[in-house]
């Protein structure tokens, strides 16, 4: 048997050697610790002591939250933002979130206070090949008070503050309000701010009804939004999903059959709908309401507490209106099928006709044609033209001359001036231009640059030509379900087809409260942004039931009263009314019955004849303008002459539609309001909104107008179930269309026409406000009764007076040819005209056309 090879000694001098090194490497790794934890600490203390957040700012982090538009049938009309962000408490907070988030990007949440040991330790033994170290506390912490640098030094200095920052969160918040505070905060792309608007965005329903497989989607996107988006990339959006599924199942969230299911079903963002500042029901009023909102909250009186003013687009209100979404969306339908029938009419009407032309003197073409040049100078393409051949120049000019500005107008004062050497002079003895203006002009035309301008502006103008008037397929207008077609024209045909569209204007109000229930601005704001309900426009004879009211009440005039249909003068140089020329206005068809006829009667055929006579035996226009004001109307706005009588005012339909809202409300004014209140985001009411009233006309007397109202539309009563009464009106050359229509628990005023006063249809036949404006209002009515859930009752009658001691039965039939009128010509005749010499005035527009 071999003998076993003893084993080597091991020499004590490599053993001493031995117990050096290992001595050393403790001293090192002791050494190390030591100086580690001496960094850190130093490294904790001056982050703590650097210029972290205050308290304040960590009680009340800062982030952007829209204002929403809210209806009186509780919906959502729009939101102001400039982050879309709809902040959800943590108890209203889908659970398959807070599961998906927990599971996914912080697995100890619960158990850490802030920073996650374990996570930080594995992730630097690792280098982050295991997963990151960042708790949700820190994300929020880097979503609130850090950007992320790429520079490593700086990033470290960024991930020691957010250390800090999210122990400091962890003491303050409770975990509940750090997950909502992180959602909410988080962005998700495509204007969609926090968890809710995401939801809203990429599913189209509120965060509280998005399912398993939707809230994963969602909180995927929270490691990159734009690279697991699943808008633009769905299939990486779909992988990130299964990752948050997969960690749902490992953290048991979810069984392992449920995530079979969940992770073969398709991405489906087939809802996906981005929002935008200006999208919404009621355009053209939440158009209106932003600016009467940014004049209310200028007001020292609705500050914030720390004296700041609040800022509709970043700080959360909400602002209750009286708009109520499903008489909005009524009246939206009503006009679009109402206008679309009356604008085939018009465009068959004008064929082969041009209304910038037609029937004008070399005078009144010139200023229709420069309306079209304006309407080319505010386009986009006429600017972005405008930007390639003179921006250099303009810069090089105004880089060696002070005060320069070179409008269009400006180079073509110029251009003038260098033919005409008095020119400027004139201009500044008109005090068209400032001595500076002039010098300036001087100035720039005997520079050597003026000879290159002179060349640039003749390309543009050139290029502008040729650009506008070359044909191509444009998107335009079109009524249909998209709000557009394409059509092949040029661009300055496109111009005048879109002026050539009528606009309608219509408010509809609650009398007894004033409320606002429908605004209808205009026909499509995408297209046409001015609104038509606050704009002044002259209002024909829907004007006269003032007049009428005046002579009832001021002078005791029965409704029963006959008076001859024949002309009725009021002399020049009369004390009562001082006009310098005598004045007879005619009806609208210059015939007079001459016999007599009710008042009654005389409203309802709007018998301008006697509305003179009824002015005569008033003596004084004031009385009319009183009551007029009594009922809402500034008396500013109402000349104080006897045309009145025919609707010579220029008034708005806000305005129309408040005072009428008097004869519906038993004779008593409420003013008209569109807002109830506003609470900031906190639920604090900052301002309140309560409707100011006052008596305007004796019950009975007003009973009387409410009569009269009635019997001046008894030919269309049967179609409508309400009991209802109204006026029409029609301006001079039909240029404008009106109906008013009143019932007990709404108050309808109607305005149609165009945006120029040309842009009408040719004869009274058509362009009557029994027309126009009227069949809008019986459609709108109609559509409103049959919406059983809006409670409308048709059956409520106007309240009549107990011991109504004015009679109001009376025989209309005064003659003959008033039976034929009722029989014969019943609604030509309720197509009034009121003839007047009212010119239409324009300002002098110095550009002339292209």
């Amino acid at each position: 048997m071999a003998k076993k090879k003893a084993p080597k000694k091991t020499s004590k001098k490599k053993l001493e050697t031995r117990s050096t090194i290992w001595s050393s490497l403790i001293r090192w790794a002791w050494l190390l610790t030591f100086v580690g934890l001496f960094a850190f600490i130093a490294l904790w203390l001056l982050v703590s002591s650097s210029s972290l957040p205050n308290t304040e700012e960590l009680e009340n982090p800062k982030y952007e939250i829209a204002s929403k538009i809210l209806s009186s049938d509780n919906e959502e009309l729009g939101r102001y933002f400039e982050k879309n962000r709809n902040p959800v408490s943590y108890e209203d907070l889908n659970p398959y979130l807070i599961d998906a988030l927990i599971a996914t990007e912080d697995e100890r949440f619960f158990q850490h206070s802030g920073i996650d040991a374990k996570g930080t330790l594995r992730a630097f033994v690792y280098m982050g090949r295991r997963g990151g170290a960042s708790t949700v506390t820190q994300q929020l912490a880097k979503l609130f008070f850090t950007q992320r640098s790429r520079n490593f030094v700086t990033r470290v200095w960024q991930k020691a503050k957010e250390w800090v920052i999210a122990i400091r969160f962890e003491k303050r918040y409770t975990k509940g309000e750090i997950i909502s505070m992180y959602l909410n905060k988080a962005e998700f792309y495509y204007n969609a701010h926090g968890i809710n608007a995401a939801s809203e965005t990429y599913f189209a329903k509120d965060q509280k009804d998005l399912t398993i497989e939707e809230a994963s989607t969602l909180i995927g996107m929270l490691k990159n939004p734009s690279l697991f988006n699943p808008k633009r990339f769905p299939e990486k959006a779909l992988k990130r999903r299964n990752v948050v599924l997969g960690q749902m199942l490992r953290n048991g969230k979810i069984e392992k059959d449920d995530f079979d299911k969940l992770k073969v079903l398709p991405m489906d963002v087939s809802k996906f709908n981005r929002r935008q500042n200006y999208s919404g029901a009621a355009p053209y009023f939440r158009a209106e309401l932003t600016k009467w909102l940014r004049k209310l909250l200028e007001e020292d009186r609705y500050q914030k507490e720390d004296g700041s003013k609040y800022d509709i687009f970043s700080d959360g209100l909400k602002i209750y209106t009286t708009i109520d979404t499903r008489i909005q969306a009524h009246a939206e339908k009503a006009m679009s099928a109402h206008m679309s029938t009356l604008q085939e009419k018009f465009f068959k009407r004008w064929e082969g006709a041009d209304p910038w032309t037609y029937d004008a003197t070399d005078n009144q073409i010139k200023r229709r044609r420069a309306t079209l040049n304006q309407a080319i100078y505010q386009s986009a393409r006429y600017k972005t033209l405008r930007k390639k051949y003179l921006t250099t120049i303009s810069q090089k000019i105004s880089a060696e001359i002070e005060n320069v500005r070179l409008w269009d107008g400006d180079i073509r004062r110029m251009l003038k001036a260098e033919k005409s050497k008095n020119y400027l002079a004139q201009l500044n003895r008109k005090k068209d231009i400032s001595k500076l203006q002039k010098a300036t002009y001087e100035q720039i035309m005997a520079s050597d640059n003026w000879k290159a301008l002179k060349s640039r502006w003749t390309l543009f103008q050139s290029a502008v030509k040729k650009d506008f008037n070359k044909k191509r397929k444009l998107k335009v207008f079109a009524y249909n379900s998209k709000g557009y077609e394409y059509k092949t024209m040029s661009p300055l045909d496109s111009i005048k087809y879109h002026k050539m569209h009528l606009q309608l204007g219509s408010l509809s109000i609650e009398p007894n409260s004033g409320y606002v229930k429908s605004w209808v601005g205009g026909v499509n704001h995408d297209y046409f942004k001015y609104d038509h309900i606050q704009n002044d426009r002259q209002v024909g004879s829907t004007f006269k039931p003032f007049l009428y009211a005046s002579a009832i009440f001021e002078h005791a005039i029965s409704p029963c009263q006959k008076v001859e249909d024949r002309p009725y003068t009021i002399p020049a140089r009369d004390p009562h009314f001082g006009l310098m020329d005598s004045w007879t206005p005619k009806n609208w068809d210059e015939k007079y019955t001459m016999s007599e006829m009710t008042l009654k009667e005389a409203l309802r055929l709007s018998k301008n004849t006697i509305s003179t006579w009824l002015m005569k035996e008033l003596k004084n226009p004031a009385i009319v303008r009183n009551l007029a004001e009594n009922m809402g109307i500034s008396k500013s706005k109402i000349p104080n002459v006897p045309s009145i009588a025919l609707g010579a005012a220029d008034l708005s339909v806000m305005d129309m539609t408040g005072a009428y809202s008097t004869f519906a409300n038993n004779g008593v004014f409420v003013h008209p309001i569109f807002v109830t209140r506003i609470e900031d985001k906190n639920g604090k009411e900052i301002y309140t909104n309560i409707s100011d009233s006052h008596r305007a006309l004796p019950a009975d007397y007003n009973y009387v107008m409410v009569d009269m109202l009635q019997h001046a539309v008894s030919g269309q009563q049967h179609k409508l179930q309400t009991k209802f009464g109204g006026k029409t009106g029609t301006t001079n050359d039909h240029v404008d269309g009106w109906f008013m229509g009143i019932t007990p628990d709404l108050v309808t005023g109607t305005w149609v026409g165009g945006d120029d006063p040309w842009i009408k249809f040719k004869d009274i036949g058509d362009g009557a406000g029994s027309k126009m404006a009227r069949p809008y209002y019986i459609d709108f009515m109609r559509r409103v009764e049959r919406d059983k859930g809006l409670g409308y009752d048709a059956s409520k009658e106007f309240v009549r007076p107990d011991n109504l001691g004015i009679t109001i039965e009376c025989s209309v039939y005064d003659s003959l040819y008033v039976k034929e009128v009722e029989l014969k010509l019943e609604d030509q005749l309720e197509d009034e005209f009121e003839e007047e010499d009212f010119e239409d005035e324009f300002e002098e527009e110095e550009f002339e056309e292209n």
